[in-house]
């Protein structure tokens, strides 16, 4: 085989790869956003997980539950987080007040993503008000209506890792909208929640 010949086959091969690469991205890629897996524009898994309330002055467990698959209908802003996570904890009070503005249209639910004693870690964040590491991110929890959770199996279905913030939207229909895995203004919330209500 000459020279010339050769210098073309390897240039054909690296086209094609390329062009493997390019189809591969824009077909595959960019469906999945920096949370390393959620899929946009794919059903939300359905997952079941414990509720927390306000009870005798602590917010603790609840017996009741929230299924994701019964809040078709709604929106629903997962937002994953872990009490170590300053960029998550500033967001808090912002998750707060979109619950509140759209109490009948969104559901908020704010999972503790930790993998060590995430029930103890939320436990103390959520019941330590006085403490004055706690008082930047301080929300009132009574008549709190975002919903607080500890993940547990919940993180293996949106491929969440251990960086934090996460947040996720789902549609109406149960379609996920937006992820992000950065923290949140309340007016950058607003602004990519308030299409799907």
């Amino acid at each position: 085989m000459t020279l010339n010949k050769t210098l073309k086959v390897g240039a054909y091969t690296i086209a094609a790869a390329l062009l493997c690469g390019v189809l591969t991205y824009y077909n595959f890629v960019d469906k999945v956003d920096a949370s390393g897996g959620a899929v946009l524009y794919e059903e939300c898994p359905d997952f079941t997980i414990a509720k927390y309330e306000k009870k005798h002055g602590a917010l603790t467990v609840s017996e009741e539950e929230f299924v994701m698959s019964e809040h078709r209908g709604k929106v629903v802003v997962l937002n994953f987080w872990a009490t170590w996570c300053e960029p998550c904890k500033k967001e808090i009070p912002h998750f707060a007040e979109l619950q509140k503005k759209y109490a009948d249209s969104v559901e908020v639910v704010i999972i503790n993503g930790e993998t060590n004693d995430a029930q103890g870690l939320l436990d103390d964040f959520v019941n330590n008000e006085n403490d004055k590491s706690y008082a930047e991110y301080y929300v009132d929890w009574t008549g709190y209506t975002c919903t607080f959770a500890v993940s547990k199996n919940v993180k293996p279905k949106f491929r969440v890792g251990d960086a934090f913030p996460v947040t996720i939207v789902v549609d109406k229909t149960g379609t996920i909208q937006y992820i992000t895995e950065a923290s949140m203004s309340y007016d950058e919330l607003e602004t990519v929640v308030t299409p799907y209500i």
